[in-house]
C-alpha cells in the first residue's frame, strides 16, 4: 500500500511540474503581466515615487507589483526571470499544500491533496506566469498552517499579507481578525498583540502610499462607500463600476470551460457530499477547520460574482486563488474512506483522470500550443530591431502591448500601462489623473510632446466598440495624419500589426 502511495504522489509531482516549467515558456503572455513587471520595476528602482507619482496608474495592492520588481531589479527586465519567480513559489505552494492536508488529517491525506492539486494543470499554468495569484496563494497557506499550529503571531501576519498581495483578500483579512476575536477573546493581551502585528504589517506598506494609495480603494466597490468621495470622481467612478450588459452566451461558455477545467472539484464534492449523507462521514471539529472551509467557500462565491460581473471567463483565473485550499479540504474528508481494499480502484481512477489532463489543458487559452512559437520566444526576438527605433526616443505613446517596448529598455507614458481600461471621458484632467485614469486631454498632450507614437490597429477596433473611447481612434488618427510621419518597419515586431509614426520634422 505505501508503495501504492508513493508512485501516486511521485506521478502528482511529476504533473505538476512538467506543466509548470511547460508554462514558462509557453504561456501566452498578456497586459496583466506587463502591468506587474513595470509597475513594479518602476517602484523597485526608484523611478516612481512608493504609490504617489502622478499619473501612475496603480489599480492593485503593492505586494505583488514589489515582488516582481525585485526580481526585476536584480536581473533587469526579463519575463523569463518573473514567470521563474512564480515557478519556484509554485512549488512550495504544492509541498505547503501536502503539509496543511497532513497536519489536518495524516500523511495520506497530504498525500491525496497532491493528487487532486495536480488534477487541476490549469493552476500550475497560473502559478508559472508573471502574476500575483501564486503570492497571494502561498500567504494564505502560510496563515492557515500557522493558524492550526496556534502560533497566531504569525498566521496574523500572512493573512495580513495575503491582503496587502491582492486587494481581493481584503475581507478574508477582516474575516481573520474576527475568528482570532472568538479564538483569544479570554486573552486580551494575546489579541492585542495580533492586531499589533496586522497593523504594523498593512502600515508598513500602506502608510507610505497615503493618501494617494486611498484610490486603490476608491475603486473597489463596497469599500469606497466608506471613503470620501468628491462629486467628479464619482462621475469617473461611476464608468469605472456600471454593469456591463454581456452576451449570455459568454456565461455559458464560462461555466463549460470552468466544469471541463475543474471538473475534479465537481467529481470531489460529489463524494465528499455523498459521503456526508451516506457514511455519516466525520468532520474535522476544530475551529481553524472550519474556518478554511468558511474562507474557501467565501472566496468562491466572491471570485465567482466579481467573474461573472466583469468578465465571465475570468472566473478560470480566479479560482486559481483557492484551488489549494479546495485540495486540502477535499483530501481530508476522502482520505478516511480509502483503505486497502478500494486502493487499487483509486489509482486506476487516478489515472484514468491524468488521461483526461489534455482535454482540461484544450479547455485554457493560457499557453500556445506544442509545435507553434511562443510569445515568449517572439517577444525576445523582437527587442532587437526594437532597440534600433526606440534608442533615442524618450517619449512614447505605446498603443499596443506594452512587454516588448519593456523589455527593450523603455515605458511610454504611465496609465498606458493599461490604455484601454483606464480611459475616463470627464473634462475635469486632474480629477481623472488623481485617480490613475486619462482622457483625451491628456493623450492630446502626450501627441504634441511625443516623439514616437506605435500603434497596433487591432487595439484602435477594440476602441471603436467602446462608447467611452469610440471617438478616441479618430482623433489619434488624425493627429498622426497631420504631426507625424510613419517609419517603415520590416522586421516582425511581437503581436505584429503595428504601425510606427516619428514627429515629422515641421512640428518638432
Amino acid at each position: 500500500m505505501k508503495k501504492v502511495w508513493k508512485s501516486l504522489t511521485l506521478g502528482a509531482v511529476a504533473i505538476w511540474v512538467l506543466i509548470g516549467v511547460y508554462g514558462i515558456v509557453y504561456n501566452i503572455t498578456y497586459v496583466d503581466e506587463a502591468k506587474y513587471l513595470i509597475k513594479g520595476w518602476l517602484m523597485a528602482t526608484g523611478q516612481v515615487g512608493y504609490y504617489s507619482t502622478s499619473e501612475f496608474f496603480y489599480q492593485h495592492m503593492p505586494g505583488g507589483l514589489l515582488w516582481y520588481g525585485l526580481g526585476q531589479k536584480l536581473l533587469g527586465p526579463s519575463l523569463e526571470m518573473a514567470r521563474l519567480q512564480s515557478f519556484i513559489l509554485g512549488l512550495v505552494i504544492f509541498y505547503l499544500s501536502y503539509l496543511l492536508a497532513q497536519k489536518i488529517g495524516g500523511k495520506k491525506a497530504g498525500q491525496l491533496s497532491l493528487m487532486i492539486l495536480s488534477l487541476m494543470p490549469v493552476v500550475s499554468l497560473y502559478y508559472s506566469s508573471a502574476v500575483p495569484q501564486s503570492l497571494a496563494v502561498l500567504m494564505l497557506l502560510l496563515g492557515f498552517l500557522f493558524l492550526f499550529d496556534k502560533k497566531y503571531l504569525w498566521s496574523s501576519f500572512w493573512f495580513t499579507m495575503a491582503f496587502v498581495v491582492r486587494e481581493n483578500f481584503l475581507f478574508t483579512w477582516l474575516f481573520y481578525l474576527l475568528f482570532l476575536i472568538t479564538l483569544l477573546k479570554k486573552d486580551l493581551k494575546k489579541l492585542g498583540l495580533n492586531f499589533l502585528i496586522a497593523g504594523l504589517t498593512l502600515g508598513v506598506f500602506i502608510i507610505p502610499g497615503l493618501p494617494i494609495i486611498l484610490n486603490v480603494f476608491k475603486n473597489f466597490p463596497g469599500l469606497n462607500l466608506l471613503l470620501p468621495i468628491n462629486p467628479p470622481e464619482k462621475i469617473v467612478l461611476r464608468n469605472l463600476w456600471s454593469r456591463q450588459t454581456l452576451d449570455i452566451n459568454l456565461y455559458f461558455k464560462a461555466l463549460i470551460e470552468f466544469g471541463a477545467i475543474y471538473y475534479i472539484w465537481i467529481i470531489g464534492l460529489l463524494l465528499v457530499g455523498w459521503g456526508v449523507v451516506k457514511n455519516k462521514m466525520k468532520m474535522p471539529k476544530d475551529k481553524p477547520w472550519w474556518f478554511l472551509v468558511f474562507i474557501s467557500g467565501f472566496n468562491l462565491i466572491a471570485h465567482s460574482w466579481s467573474a461573472f460581473n466583469t468578465s465571465p471567463r475570468a472566473i478560470v483565473s480566479y479560482f486559481a486563488y483557492v484551488a489549494p485550499l479546495m485540495a486540502v479540504i477535499m483530501a481530508v474528508l476522502l482520505v478516511a474512506k480509502i483503505n486497502k481494499k478500494n486502493l487499487k480502484y483509486v489509482a486506476i481512477v487516478y489515472g484514468l483522470l491524468v488521461l483526461l489532463i489534455p482535454v482540461n489543458l484544450g479547455f485554457s487559452s493560457l499557453f500556445t500550443s506544442i509545435g507553434k512559437k511562443p510569445n515568449l520566444w517572439l517577444i525576445n526576438k523582437s527587442i532587437k530591431p526594437l532597440k534600433k527605433i526606440i534608442s533615442v526616443k524618450d517619449k512614447i505613446i505605446w498603443l499596443a502591448e506594452p512587454l516588448p517596448l519593456y523589455l527593450a529598455g523603455k515605458v511610454s507614458y504611465y496609465p498606458l500601462i493599461n490604455h484601454t481600461n483606464s480611459y475616463k471621458p470627464l473634462g475635469e484632467t486632474e480629477v481623472v489623473k488623481n485617480l490613475g485614469f486619462w482622457n483625451s486631454e491628456m493623450m492630446e498632450q502626450w501627441l504634441d510632446e511625443a516623439e514616437l507614437v506605435v500603434v497596433d490597429e487591432n487595439r484602435l477596433k477594440l476602441l471603436e466598440q467602446n462608447p467611452l473611447t469610440l471617438a478616441l481612434p479618430k482623433m489619434v488618427e488624425e493627429r498622426l495624419e497631420s504631426d507625424y510621419e510613419i517609419i517603415e518597419v520590416k522586421e516582425y515586431i511581437w503581436p505584429g500589426n503595428l504601425k510606427f509614426y516619428e514627429k515629422s520634422l515641421a512640428t518638432r
